[in-house]
Parts: structure tokens; sequence; C-alpha cells
């Protein structure tokens, strides 16, 4: 007979039933833990990029904690699952995007395992190419939760600034979005060498901390090529459907180059 498991068979209902056009907010509202806090992003990033990267379609649970806590800079398991303030099968089973059970092992017969997936997207072609609007008005704006799928952007127009591209998920608030940006550009820019260059990044940091601030009115346009990213709460933001010149977006421009060593892996069963 198998053993007891420690973690309960669960797909978020929300994501499982959703559809395309709505899987990036149902996503956002089946998240059970605080995802405005960037060291639970990096952990969910990291997890997703170790998925991508195993061969295994389900991956025990156990192994995994423990590459990731390596990953991540922890000391050892126990460790990180003090920075999660919980077991690590309690944290992974409060992801919405994760499946988990205990399941058989195919090559090893009686041995029981939890195990966990990373449910995949919607495929492309079901996926509607999308700019979403945001006015930054009030600091209950800043603290809106944005999930960027990879390959989305965000453009602050008033002040010419744009936050790139990525190939892996990102999901932090508007805040930390922000923030973030301003941190990279003041660590570039101690190896900026000409002076006029070291200003405008200056400039572009003052200018982002005065958003922060809210002295200065903004608003956050993401172009969406994979129609997947999503605000929460999204009261308020404006959606469009994203059209080229021609009147059609190429969905493959969802598909940004991925470096060889986290490019997704044929998944096999265990």
């Amino acid at each position: 007979a198998a053993p007891r498991s420690l973690v309960s068979t669960m797909v978020a209902p929300d994501l499982a039933t959703a559809d395309a056009a709505t899987y990036g907010s149902a996503m956002l509202d089946s998240f059970k833990i605080d995802i405005s806090h960037q060291e639970m992003e990096r952990i969910i990033i990291e997890l997703e990029l170790i998925y991508k990267t195993q061969p295994g379609q389900w991956l025990p649970i156990s192994g995994i904690a423990n590459m990731l806590a390596e990953e991540l800079g922890y000391e050892d398991q126990e460790e990180f699952e003090d920075a999660l303030k919980s077991s690590f099968a309690e944290f992974i089973g409060a992801l919405p995007h994760i499946e988990t059970r205990n399941m058989e092992s195919e090559l090893q017969p009686g041995l029981f395992r939890d195990v966990f997936r990373v449910i995949p997207d919607p495929p492309p072609e079901q996926c509607t190419p999308q700019r979403l609007v945001l006015q930054i008005e009030s600091s209950a704006d800043l603290w809106r939760i944005l999930m960027l799928h990879p390959g989305a952007y965000v453009e602050i127009p008033e002040l010419e600034f744009t936050i790139g591209q990525d190939h892996k998920r990102r999901v932090d608030s508007v805040y930390n979005h922000i923030s973030a940006s301003i941190f990279n550009l003041e660590r570039h820019v101690e190896m900026v060498g000409d002076a006029a260059e070291r200003k405008g990044i200056q400039d572009a940091c003052d200018a982002l901390r005065s958003v922060l601030d809210l002295e200065t009115q903004a608003s956050f346009v993401v172009t969406d090529p994979g129609g997947l990213s999503a605000f929460k709460p999204n009261e308020g933001v404006k959606v469009t459907a994203l059209e080229d010149e021609k009147g059609q977006y190429d969905r493959a421009a969802r598909a940004l180059a991925v470096p060889q060593h986290e490019k997704e892996m044929e998944k096999v069963d265990m």
C-alpha cells in the first residue's frame, strides 16, 4: 500500500477551468502566498526553470527542494523552509500552476513519492496578444500585482522608459517592478565612464523614484504578445487586442531566445 502522502492531489480549481482569455487573471487570483515579496518571485522563477531543465513529467518534491535551496544560496533545506515559513511541500501546494500527487515510480515499482508538475500555459494559438494600460494614481496602484508573461515588456511613456522582455515569467508588485529597474540601473551606472551617460542614467533613476513617490503621473503600458499577462486587481486596467500595422500581431513574438541550458527538455514519465 502507498504510504500516507504529505501533499494533497490538487490543481487550483480556477486555473483548471480557466480559458486562455482569463488564464492570467485566474492564476493571480489563485495564489495562496504573498507574491508581492521579491523573494517569492525569485523562488517561483527558479522552480519553473528547474522543472523545464529536468526530463521527468513529474519531479520528486524532496529532491527538488534540496536543489532549489542550493541554487538560491541557502545553507540547507532547513534554512530554505525557514524563509518559506512552511515546508516546501506546503509551499508548492499553494502555487496555482503546480499539481501535486503521490505516485508510484514506473522505474521503481513499489516506490511511492510525493511529486509535482508545472501545469503548462495554454498553447499560443488559443491566446490573444494584448496591451494592458494602468494609470498609476495612488499607492494602491503601485501595490497591484503584475504578472508579466515571457516576451511581455512594460513602457512608461511619460518617462520614455522601458522595462524589457524576459524569457521568464515575472510576478511582482508594480512598485517592485520599478524598484528592480532602479536597482539594475544603479548597478550599471557604476561601470559607465562617460559623465553625460552617467547623468542620464541617474536622471532616469530619479524620475522612476518620483513615480514611486507619486510625484509624477505615469502609466504602465504592458505589451504582451503571449496574451497571458495580468494585473491583480484588474479594475480600471484598459485591455485591448494587440495588432501590428497589418492588423495581426505575430504570436511567435512571445518565443524569445532562451539560453541552451534553460531550454525545456522533453518530458518522460517516471
